[in-house]
């Protein structure tokens, strides 16, 4: 059974320099994608912070796709048709529905970075669970499935996916974000925007930012809500947040600064604790 959970929103880039033109411009190694693979990237600012993430499926030989699960994609095309210039690249936005794959409908042959061919769409493996598999498809369906959608998202959280809405581009430097770790990005594969500052503070160091998951006395705050400590300060920021299975509470992922752990005994979001280490 495919289960429709909400809307996705696509940024295609077509045409003979297709290839040339994501290398220039994302993290990640576009250059070592094959037809038929995906993998995370995300693309910086000229001072060196992210502006969108997403997964990018080669779908075709001159065609790419962005996936971006929580929006932007008409924003990340208007920011990208300026650096278009010569390249025979066209892009496009688009809005499809995501769907979840229930284990007979999804290959159960599929690798991990591999883009299935389905319906018109396209079939790709999430992390979290073995069995995850998102289906992005053309489909008008409005009948979404909200506690389907509150589970995946659910596991995108436990995945730590650091995924962006408008509210937070620009925000975070690739460190804050661990995108290391989902080989979103290299810093020695040539020139993209903001690549010298990014490659600077990966070798030389000074990152004072980084991902954690917290839990929160209350229900799931919206994107971009600062977490506090008792004296005032701004400790992090949350980039999204899902409601708990039990009730009790919900679960974060976020972006925490120098000295949170010190202060976590007394940090709230919208007046409610927060608690590290979960």
């Amino acid at each position: 059974m495919a289960t429709p959970l909400g809307a996705a929103e696509l940024l295609f880039i077509a045409g003979a320099d297709t290839g040339a033109f994501a290398q220039s411009q994302f993290t990640s190694d576009v250059k070592s994608l094959a037809v038929g693979r995906w993998q995370w990237s995300a693309w910086l600012d000229a001072q060196g912070r992210a502006r969108h993430f997403f997964a990018l499926l080669h779908a075709e030989a001159s065609r790419m796709v962005a996936w971006l699960p929580l929006g932007s994609a008409d924003a990340m095309r208007a920011e990208l048709t300026r650096f278009v210039m010569r390249s025979r690249v066209q892009l496009d936005a688009q809005t499809w529905v995501l769907h979840a794959l229930d284990a007979e409908e999804a290959s159960p042959s599929m690798e991990a970075n591999e883009v299935l061919a389905r319906q018109a769409g396209f079939a790709l493996r999430q992390p979290a669970t073995a069995s995850r598999t998102a289906w992005l498809a053309p489909s008008s369906s409005k009948a979404f499935d909200s506690e389907a959608f509150e589970r995946w998202r659910r596991d995108d959280l436990v995945a730590g996916l650091p995924m962006l809405t408008d509210a937070l581009a620009g925000e975070f430097v690739p460190q804050a974000l661990d995108l290391e770790r989902l080989d979103a990005i290299r810093f020695d594969k040539g020139c993209y925007p903001g690549q010298e500052i990014a490659a600077r503070l990966h070798f030389r160091g000074g990152n004072k930012r980084y991902l954690r998951r917290v839990r929160i006395d209350g229900a799931a705050p919206a994107s971009a809500k600062a977490i506090t400590a008792a004296d005032g300060r701004v400790r992090g920021q949350i980039l999204y947040a899902v409601d708990r299975v039990d009730g009790e509470g919900s679960d974060a992922l976020a972006v925490l600064t120098d000295g949170a752990d010190d202060a976590a005994a007394a940090m709230s979001v919208d007046g409610c604790a927060v608690h590290l280490n979960v």
